[in-house]
């Protein structure tokens, strides 16, 4: 299965350099590695624009823990060509937004905006991602600016969970540690390590360029050629994210707060990469268990009046991921909704997951999955992640294809190899007594 995955990207990479259409999205890996995407749509008058980085928190070193989530507050603060602040009012005045985003797998920067801005706008971000000032004054402008971001971190108890529930579940690769970073780590930073990170990262091989709306394709790849195509750098690919060990024990913590009234809890198995087959069975298993209000888990704790409320499903990485449950409710239902939580994943493991079930969450995704692409951003943000993360445009292009595939069988696999009552990570937020 694994190798057939690699295959897949091996044949995309042989086909782009000399630009491929798969459907109506053209891809063009350019002279000097950055991957154009080109998807035209005339059923819109809107264009998302967006650069993704194959880098995120899950590749930084010891002394670099948040340096990711810290270049995409300094990559607002001014380029080479225009002064802080700048772009963002150009950008609003035309009626458009600008934003970013960090993760621990990818970094991306985008604008949405009306399609007759779309070269402008590219420009922009041609100028944000690729000659940002990255200046010692501004670096020190923005770190109180980060430390406060992280107090309100470290202030949030929901914050604090996630974070002890990460130590908790990865203990091998880099998910153990907060996008935002450490005090210590965030105190110490200095040119010579920001710039040093971000021309060894930010690098044309590593850089994804998606332009998703009403333009015309050749104007739009010779734009990104003239742009993004003429930017040197090393090469950079990001390494193999280590997966975890199978676990084999329970993983349990309990944190008191005097400021909580409510019981949180977060239930988690280890699962499957993004990158592997098994990833559309954790999707299709999701919307079983958590889509909305007529999954089971909402039928039953949710009505039922055992929780306040419960989500969760697939959390995909590059490496292990999770798949968790989130509930909250009052702290004297806690095992309760434990024990109810457990009854229905063991009666499913010896069972089965009824067939109606699988079909039934199998549409609502796919149905879901067509609104959503009317949004030009969402269709954009597809694309950026599988070719960025997943190193495989066709996770996307062929997605509700392999939804499609998903058997009963599939899912009763997924949960017997997965779901065990001695092999998960537990956090419990609770009131302090």
């Amino acid at each position: 299965m694994r190798a057939i995955i690699l295959m897949a990207v091996v044949i995309m990479t042989a086909v782009v350099h000399a630009g491929q259409q798969i459907k109506n999205i053209h891809i063009e890996k350019l002279e000097n590695g950055v991957t154009a995407i080109i998807k035209e749509r005339k059923d819109t008058q809107a264009v998302a624009i967006q650069v993704w980085f194959g880098v995120g928190s899950v590749f930084e070193k010891d002394n670099e823990r948040g340096l990711s989530h810290f270049l995409e507050h300094m990559l607002f603060n001014g380029t080479k060509y225009t002064k802080p602040g700048e772009i963002e009012q150009e950008i609003e005045k035309k009626g458009g937004s600008i934003n970013a985003g960090t993760s621990s797998d990818f970094t991306f920067y985008y604008i949405e905006i009306a399609s007759p801005f779309w070269e402008e706008s590219l420009q922009y971000l041609y100028y944000m991602t690729t000659a940002p000032l990255l200046s010692e004054k501004m670096i020190e402008k923005e770190k109180p600016i980060v430390l406060e971001e992280l107090n309100r971190h470290l202030d949030n108890p929901k914050s604090v969970l996630w974070d002890t529930y990460n130590k908790l579940a990865y203990k091998v690769s880099n998910y153990k540690h907060p996008v935002i970073g450490y005090r210590e780590t965030i105190e110490k930073f200095d040119q010579k390590l920001v710039r040093g990170y971000f021309y060894s990262h930010y690098v044309p091989s590593n850089t994804y360029v998606v332009v998703v709306g009403n333009v015309d394709r050749e104007q739009v790849l010779k734009k990104i050629k003239e742009t993004f195509g003429t930017v040197k750098g090393k090469h950079y690919r990001p390494p193999k994210v280590p997966l975890e060990p199978p676990q084999k024990e329970i993983r349990k913590e309990v944190i008191k707060k005097p400021q909580i009234t409510r019981a949180y809890v977060a239930v988690g198995w280890q699962a499957p990469p993004v990158s592997s087959k098994e990833s559309f069975t954790a999707t299709v298993l999701e919307e079983i268990l958590t889509g909305g209000r007529t999954s089971v888990l909402y039928q039953k704790l949710r009505e039922t009046g055992m929780v306040q409320a419960i989500y969760g499903g697939y959390l995909s990485h590059r490496g292990t991921s999770q798949f968790l449950f989130y509930f909250i409710t009052e702290p004297s239902k806690v095992e309760q909704v434990k024990k109810e939580l457990f009854k229905i994943l063991d009666g499913y493991r010896k069972e089965g997951v009824p067939e109606e079930l699988v079909e039934n969450a199998k549409r609502k995704i796919i149905n879901s999955e067509v609104f959503a692409r009317e949004e030009v951003t969402h269709d954009a943000q597809s694309l950026g992640y599988a070719a960025s993360v997943v190193e495989d445009i066709y996770y996307d292009v062929n997605f509700t294809k392999n939804i499609k595939k998903v058997t009963k069988e599939d899912v009763d696999r997924f949960i017997k190899k997965y779901f065990g009552d001695n092999n998960y990570t537990e956090v419990q937020l609770l009131p302090e007594e």
